[in-house]
């Protein structure tokens, strides 16, 4: 029995997770597949191990339930990839606590593409929406790749972006693949798949979300990814714990400013304060990278990178302080995305909101 299946077969036993598997590979001289040869007394004899999963490695150390693991795999249309494995994620190989084995559905050549991290809040306000389709979808015609958690919210909004775009995306689940999570996004993980995407997870089929999963699967997020962007998150948010381990990961943090009057997005505005990158465009992440982008992409008037920003600005020379309704008149756009729009002319102190939703050029 190899390594690889050694990897699969443990970490389908329930109760043995990093800390066993470490374990184990210590006793064992980092030789891990020879559990499969050694003698019961001898694994009762693996000390800092519970009796319990000692019983259970006895147990389940056969073939048929390996086959067993593999046949569901199989019928679910679920790859998977143990951390021996070429294939295996070389940026995720490089984290602390890497996965053993990572569960794919999809296309899981994209894992080591270049790839942006988009992360924020699950009350997502119509601002934060905005941000994120627009930025997802831009960054996608670049030719990069987004990955976010397929929560509500951000995460829902920046897929839906990059999938509007031309290039793929990754989801990362807090469950299983067969056990997705929130229900209410099934369709947009199918349509992931369907479109060239991937959905990942480390947790073994069945495997029902809990509540520490989804602070783990962050470090995935951010590991996958080459930085991460902050849309919209409040200063306890759950997006924030994916900055933290970027940090430590060494990569790029980037932020998207909003309201100080916002609660929403006073966390992105604390961690700009700490050092983030303040992005309030697409050029603010590309200008962080080396990369050669998509052929046929790079041409900023091509893209209308901003172009939604200079017809407001238009207008409002044009035509002087105008109420948002009055700005909606004069453009093909819906109200939240022209809110979202207003928003960050402000942040850039190009437009001034002189009250009741009046806005005028700030001269």
């Amino acid at each position: 029995m190899d390594r690889s299946d050694t990897y699969l077969l443990l970490w389908h036993i329930k109760g043995i997770g990093y800390k066993t598997i470490r374990k184990l590979e210590e006793y064992l001289d980092f030789q891990i597949e020879n559990i499969w040869n050694i003698n019961v007394s001898e694994i009762h004899k693996i000390p800092n191990i519970s009796s319990k999963i000692k019983e259970s490695i006895v147990q389940y150390r056969s073939l048929c339930y390996l086959d067993k693991i593999k046949e569901d795999l199989l019928k679910n249309n679920i790859q998977y990839i143990t951390i021996d494995d070429d294939k295996y994620p070389k940026k995720l190989k490089n984290i602390y606590d890497p996965p053993y084995v990572i569960f794919i559905s999809g296309n899981e050549k994209i894992l080591d593409e270049f790839s942006i991290a988009m992360v924020g809040s699950r009350k997502a306000t119509g601002y934060g929406i905005w941000c994120a389709k627009k930025i997802s979808e831009e960054l996608s015609n670049l030719g990069i790749n987004i990955v976010s958690g397929l929560a509500i919210g951000i995460d829902y909004y920046s897929h839906v972006g990059a999938l509007n775009g031309k290039a793929n995306t990754i989801a990362v689940l807090g469950s299983s693949i067969d056990r997705p999570y929130p229900k209410e996004n099934i369709k947009l993980m199918r349509k992931i798949i369907e479109n060239k995407g991937a959905v990942i997870s480390e947790y073994p089929l069945n495997s029902m979300p809990k509540p520490a999963y989804f602070p783990m699967r962050n470090r995935i997020i951010s590991g996958i990814a080459d930085g991460v962007l902050v849309v919209e998150a409040a200063q306890k948010s759950g997006a924030l714990i994916t900055v933290d381990y970027a940090l430590e990961q060494g990569k790029n943090v980037f932020a998207i400013p909003g309201n100080i009057n916002s609660f929403m997005s006073s966390g992105c505005n604390k961690i700009i304060k700490e050092g983030a990158k303040l992005v309030t465009s697409t050029e603010d992440i590309i200008c962080e990278y080396d990369i050669t982008l998509h052929k046929n992409l790079t041409d900023k008037n091509n893209l209308n990178i901003e172009s939604d920003e200079n017809i407001i600005i238009s207008i409002l020379k044009k035509y002087g302080s105008l109420h948002v309704d009055t700005i909606l008149q004069h453009t093909n756009m819906n109200i939240k995305d022209i809110l979202g729009i207003l928003n960050i002319l402000e942040i850039k102190g190009e437009v001034l909101e002189i009250g009741n939703k009046i806005y005028t050029i700030n001269t």
